[in-house]
C-alpha cells in the first residue's frame, strides 16, 4: 500500500509540474499576441506614403504623384493557429494630369461611394466627384483592385485585396 502511495505522489508531482509549465508557456504565448496586437493596431492606424504599387498594379493611374494608404488585417495575424492572413490596402493617389484623360469617359459613381476612410479624407479635395467604370472590381496580379477618379481633380481612390 506504501509503494501506491509513493508512486501516486509522484505522479500528482509530476502532473503539477507539467500544468504549471503549460500556464506558464500560454501565458507568455498570450503576452506576445497581446503585444502583437497592440503593434497591429498602430500599424493598421498609420498613414503611409510609400509608392508601394504602380500602374501594374492599379491599371490607369500612371506614374502618380503621390500617395496616401492604410493596410488592414482581414484576419488575425497574431493568432498562433497556422495560416496566412489576408490584408487590404486602402489609398489616395494624387495623378498626373496626363495620366487623367482616360477616365473622363466613366461614369459617375453612385453618391456615398467610395466609402474613404477617415484618416484618409484629408487627401481627398473638397468637391470630388468620383467616376467608376464597370471594368473594377478587377483582377490583377493575383489582387482584387478596384479605383474610383476624379478626372478634373487629378484624384483616385483604390483597394487592393489580397
Amino acid at each position: 500500500m506504501r509503494k501506491w502511495g509513493i508512486a501516486l505522489t509522484i505522479a500528482a508531482v509530476c502532473v503539477a509540474g507539467v500544468l504549471i509549465a503549460v500556464n506558464r508557456v500560454t501565458a507568455a504565448l498570450d503576452g506576445d499576441e497581446q503585444d502583437c496586437l497592440r503593434q497591429l493596431q498602430l500599424d493598421e492606424a498609420a498613414v503611409r506614403t510609400g509608392r508601394d504599387w504602380t500602374s501594374e498594379d492599379i491599371p490607369g493611374v500612371g506614374d502618380y504623384v503621390d500617395i496616401h494608404w492604410q493596410a488592414e488585417a482581414l484576419g488575425n495575424p497574431c493568432s498562433p493557429a497556422p495560416g496566412p492572413t489576408d490584408w487590404v490596402y486602402e489609398g489616395v493617389l494624387r495623378l498626373r494630369d496626363t495620366d487623367t484623360p482616360a477616365f473622363a469617359a466613366w461614369p459617375a459613381a453612385p453618391p456615398g461611394l467610395p466609402p474613404v476612410r477617415d484618416a484618409l479624407q484629408a487627401f481627398v479635395p473638397a468637391g470630388v466627384k468620383w467616376r467608376h467604370d464597370g471594368q473594377f472590381p478587377q483582377r490583377v496580379q493575383k489582387h482584387n483592385v478596384d479605383l474610383y477618379v476624379d478626372p478634373d481633380l487629378a484624384v483616385a481612390w483604390f483597394t487592393i485585396r489580397d
